[in-house]
């Protein structure tokens, strides 16, 4: 064999042969890498850009609009002009040329808003409010979006968890049936025994494979959130045993003022008052002025001669005073909106004093419910610790035997459960009260 030939065997043997490293990721880097990532966020950054923009299209009503235009002509053939009369001597109309072979022009033109009564003004200060509101808005879309890989990241612990008790339940069946068949060949247990035991372990087997599936559609999910692609193996380290305290209640005032979402909604109210004034400077005049400067030039030759150059100074009022009605429609329809958005300004004091009382209830049910749970784990535990031993000494059936896992399995998948939801409920307290954290559990 040639030393390329099996140096490239040894390294095809050596990739299938060795394990693949998996990405290892804790809460804190999958966050981070969803700040980088995720596109969700890229597109609310956007927004951002978008509203600079703005501002600066605002600003651009402030300043004067500059425009120049270079026009040069190549004349190919002469025009002329016939004039009634002889000249030079000559009989009949006479005939002049009016052109030149090359021509050139020049203009710049300056205009500038010199008064709007109050438009440009009210237009800057909607742009401005609206760079906060779009600032605003992404906060609360950033806490939102990471509060939801937070309950995927939580998740997918929790499957995990629940996998491993089912890879505990289906080996502690595999070992016991196996124990049942040896004691069945010595004689000591009955066929029946066997029987039931090998159920318990063959029914095991698509709980594990469910289990497994479950854990690595969350795996899949939490990959999505943070731009990670699916074939990149993951692994989340992590742990549900530390709970965050059950946090006070919170009054509803308390809990808008730090609210991303409810500032945005009144820069909304705000923008929408101004806009009313912005919609009836179009019934007031407006005042511009213009300055213009020209210049022009014709040759036969490649030359500037035979030019001359202008300045022009102008003042423009505008006065509107009939429209159709079209002005006093925007108007009114401006003032609706402002209607509209104070009363969802109410609407979300409202539903924010209610889905505070009802996070709070789920946390302290949530709470109450993860150390009844510790307390059935504890017991379950310990009954089946006891029907195990009575098993091995045959004094208990297999059917006890497996009532008692299954009964420890559904005490600890219940308290897995109880933590999750609290983990949860606390994430959306958090959002609720305005109180979110990037270094929150």
């Amino acid at each position: 064999m040639k030393p390329k030939t099996a140096a490239t065997g040894l390294l095809l043997t050596l990739f299938i042969i060795l394990p693949v490293t998996a990405l290892e990721m804790n809460l804190e880097t999958v966050l981070n890498k969803a700040l980088r990532s995720n596109k969700d966020l890229k597109m609310a950054r956007a927004d951002i850009r978008l509203a600079d923009a703005r501002v600066t299209e605002a600003w651009s009503s402030v300043f004067p609009t500059i425009s120049t235009d270079i026009n040069y002509t190549r004349n190919l053939s002469q025009q002329f002009i016939y004039i009634n009369g002889s000249f030079g001597g000559g009989s009949g109309p006479s005939r002049f040329s009016f052109t030149f072979k090359n021509e050139l022009l020049m203009t710049a033109r300056l205009d500038q808003t010199i008064y709007s009564f109050g438009k440009v003004g009210t237009a800057l200060k909607i742009a401005y409010n609206y760079e906060d509101y779009v600032k605003a808005v992404f906060v609360y879309q950033k806490e939102k979006i990471l509060n939801s890989i937070r309950e995927a990241f939580y998740r997918a612990l929790v499957l995990k968890k629940i996998l491993k008790l089912a890879l505990e339940s289906e080996s502690s069946a595999k070992e016991n049936f196996e124990q049942t068949r040896l004691k069945y060949e010595s004689g000591v247990s009955s066929e029946y025994d066997v029987l039931q035991a090998e159920v318990r372990w063959r029914n095991a087997i698509p709980a594990t494979l469910a289990a497994r599936n479950n854990y690595e559609q969350a795996i899949n999910n939490v990959k999505a959130m943070i731009d990670l692609p699916v074939s990149e193996e993951l692994t989340l380290k992590g742990s549900l045993d530390t709970l965050p305290p059950l946090p006070p209640m919170l009054s509803t005032a308390a809990a808008l003022e730090r609210r991303a979402d409810f500032k945005a909604l009144l820069l909304e109210e705000s923008m929408r008052q101004k806009n009313v004034d912005l919609e009836f400077a179009n019934h007031l005049p407006n005042l511009s002025g213009t300055f213009s400067y020209s210049y022009s030039g014709r040759s036969d030759q490649f030359k500037l001669e035979n030019d001359y150059d202008n300045y022009v100074v102008g003042v423009r009022l505008h006065i509107p005073i009939f429209s159709g009605g079209y002005t006093q429609a925007q108007v009114q329809k401006a003032r609706v909106e402002v209607e509209k958005t104070r009363l969802q300004v109410e609407q979300t004091r409202e539903k924010v004093a209610i889905e505070l009382s009802n996070i709070h209830l789920k946390l302290r049910e949530a709470y109450q419910r993860i150390q009844s749970a510790q307390k059935a784990v504890d017991a379950a535990r310990r009954a089946f610790e006891i029907a195990k031993s009575r098993s091995e000494s045959g004094q208990a059936t297999q059917l006890e035997l497996k009532d008692s896992r299954l009964f420890l399995d559904q005490a600890r998948i219940t308290e897995l459960n109880a933590r999750y939801d609290y983990l949860v409920a606390h994430l959306n307290w958090q959002l609720a009260s305005g109180s979110y954290s990037m270094d929150a559990l």
